[in-house]
C-alpha cells in the first residue's frame, strides 16, 4: 500500500495536508512547495503543527528537501500518538527550502498525520 496524501488547505498563509499509510515507505513527498498556491522563487515553509497517530512500534520521520537533496539536520521523528508544535518548549522547524518528505520504518503498521506548514517566504500574495 502506498502513502495517501491529501492537501486540505493551501491559502496565503499555510498548507495543511493529511497523510496516511503503512510501514516500509521511503522518501514519500507529502508537501510540494513548488506546486503550492502563489509559490514564486525558492519557497520556504516551516512546520507549525503536527497531529499524529503511529500504530505499531516503529517510527515515522519527516524531513525536508533542500535544493534537491535531503536535509538531515532538520528532521522530525515521531512515534505513538501526539502532537508537535503547540508546546512552548518545542522549536519551530524552519529556514528550509524545499518539499517535505516522509519515511516510515517496517515496524509501523499504520499511520495518520495532519501536518500544518506556514509559508515563510518565496510566495506572492
Amino acid at each position: 500500500m502506498a502513502i495517501t496524501s491529501t492537501k486540505l488547505v493551501d491559502d496565503d498563509f499555510k498548507i495543511v495536508v493529511n497523510a496516511n499509510g503503512v510501514g516500509s515507505e521511503e522518501d514519500q513527498k507529502i508537501v510540494d512547495v513548488e506546486a503550492s498556491n502563489n509559490a514564486s522563487s525558492a519557497p520556504k515553509v516551516s512546520i507549525a503543527n503536527l497531529q499524529y497517530e503511529i500504530l505499531g512500534t516503529g517510527e515515522v520521520t519527516l524531513f525536508f528537501e533542500k535544493r534537491g537533496s535531503i536535509d538531515t539536520t532538520k528532521q522530525l521523528i515521531i512515534s505513538g500518538r501526539g502532537n508537535y508544535g503547540l508546546k512552548p518548549d518545542e522549536i519551530k522547524i524552519e529556514d528550509t527550502i524545499g518539499n517535505i518528505f516522509l519515511t516510515s520504518d517496517s515496524n509501523v503498521t499504520k499511520y495518520n498525520i495532519v501536518l500544518e506548514t506556514h509559508k515563510e517566504s518565496g510566495y506572492t500574495n
